[in-house]
């Protein structure tokens, strides 16, 4: 299907409404312009006829984005992140159904990657391990050399206008909103079409090393990875680093963490995974963190005004389990169900038992959930679970349940035309909390 098909499919005001509210109501976060969701709804027929409008005569302009900064650790720069106004988001949104339908996934699945590793290290043909990093890679990116690996698959002039006019906004403090000085390089992050242009920014060089039979090629964001054999490995390395060069992006050299050769024998980490003598298990700073943010529940509970006994149960559980919402999989048990390493799930069950005696819980009152259990439901038995909480599937009574025992909302709050919106709010922040777990993975 041509790309000019794909747009006039999906910029009808009929698909971008439904957008709005399968995708963007309970992320409705305000942009610079400070519109929260309940004022866009109040003139969400007007905001759809601007959008469709402009879209189409080729007029739609996009606002600076507001800037939020993600702290990365006392060491690091923090990450800027761009939130696009509501409208904006929105557009993007659809744009981003446009590319998909071009393009595929943006990114490649972090379970399929794990596994190709995995077995690839099964057959044992390479002996060598070799990791890049792309240094400061959505910055770096040069907008003409975007372009002409767009064009080769769109031509239609809206859509390549659209592209240009949302990569060029400035991403500013609220404090110089009126700040809106167009930029020449690298695509913002945050953005929902962000991740998709990157893969085509790269989609040469991951052609190119992916058709190669001598080596084993993984990339994901600008995190590569490279299984070979030893002595070829420093070729390729300084192969990659020319590919690189030549479409204006830098391979960190000095970041012995990230850009490394080394043995397979020696073990390996990427995306959060560890690799070692057959075992596929998690690297100790993704497993510490998943301790502290259980030990941050535990500790809320106990210094409460209001112990609310379900609620660190429901809390509890759900960092254990993880969820399915929305057709997602969320949460870390999810993320790190490639693993073999048992060991590892028993230890964090024997670290959620101690917690329960630090913290004075008393274990005939109330008991949680298994990583060990939650584990075989997830490889085993997902489609048949009622173990793993997928709140696609409650219905009213059970949202309300929900509503009332855990997050504590009154019953005068709730009636049948709010409880879906109240639900899914709430979920979309539990969501949030989950994957916070897993900010950084590499």
């Amino acid at each position: 299907m041509s790309a000019s098909i794909i747009f006039r499919k999906v910029f009808t005001k009929r698909k971008i409404k439904e957008l709005y509210f399968s995708s963007i109501r309970y992320k409705s976060t305000s942009g610079i312009d400070k519109i929260n969701r309940k004022v866009f709804e109040k003139n969400i027929d007007e905001n759809i006829d601007i959008i469709y409008r402009k879209i189409k005569n080729g007029s739609y302009k996009f606002s600076p984005y507001r800037e939020k900064l993600i702290l990365r650790g006392s060491q690091k720069f923090p990450r800027v992140v761009s939130i696009p106004t509501i409208r904006d988001k929105l557009t993007l949104r659809a744009l981003f159904e446009v590319l998909y339908h071009i393009y595929g996934s943006s990114s490649p699945f972090i379970h399929q990657i794990i596994n190709e590793i995995s077995l690839t290290l099964r057959v044992n043909l390479f002996d060598g391990v070799l990791r890049l990093d792309v240094k400061d890679f959505y910055p770096s990116i040069n907008h003409e050399k975007l372009r002409r690996q767009i064009i080769k698959r769109i031509r239609k002039p809206e859509i390549l206008q659209c592209i240009d006019n949302a990569i060029r906004q400035p991403t500013v403090q609220v404090s110089k909103r009126n700040e809106n000085n167009r930029i020449n390089k690298g695509v913002p992050q945050g953005l929902s079409i962000s991740n998709i242009l990157a893969n085509i920014y790269f989609s040469q060089i991951d052609k190119k090393y992916s058709d190669k039979s001598n080596i084993r090629y993984f990339r994901y964001v600008d995190d590569i990875l490279i299984l070979g054999k030893c002595n070829e490995l420093e070729m390729i390395r300084g192969e990659i680093e020319n590919d690189c060069n030549n479409i204006d992006l830098k391979i960190h050299r000095d970041n012995t963490e990230k850009s490394t050769l080394c043995s397979i024998i020696d073990g390996f980490m990427y995306l959060g995974y560890e690799f070692k003598n057959q075992k596929v298990s998690v690297r100790k700073k993704s497993i510490d963190h998943l301790r502290e943010s259980i030990i941050k529940l535990f500790t809320n509970y106990k210094y409460s005004n209001h112990q609310n006994i379900k609620h660190l149960k429901w809390t509890i559980d759900l960092r254990i389990t993880g969820c399915i919402f929305n057709d997602t999989k969320y949460g870390w048990l999810f993320f790190f169900s490639q693993i073999n390493d048992i060991q590892l799930l028993k230890s964090l069950d024997q670290f959620i038992n101690k917690l329960i005696i630090r913290f004075n819980i008393n274990p005939s009152e109330i008991s949680f959930k298994k990583f060990t259990r939650s584990f075989h439901e997830i490889t085993k038995n997902i489609s048949n679970t009622s173990y793993i909480p997928k709140f696609d599937k409650y219905n009213i009574s059970e949202k309300r349940r929900i509503l009332r025992d855990i997050f504590e909302i009154k019953k005068s709050l709730m009636n049948s035309s709010n409880i879906e919106y109240l639900f899914n709010k709430m979920i979309y922040k539990t969501v949030k909390d989950l994957e916070k777990d897993l900010a950084r993975i590499s």
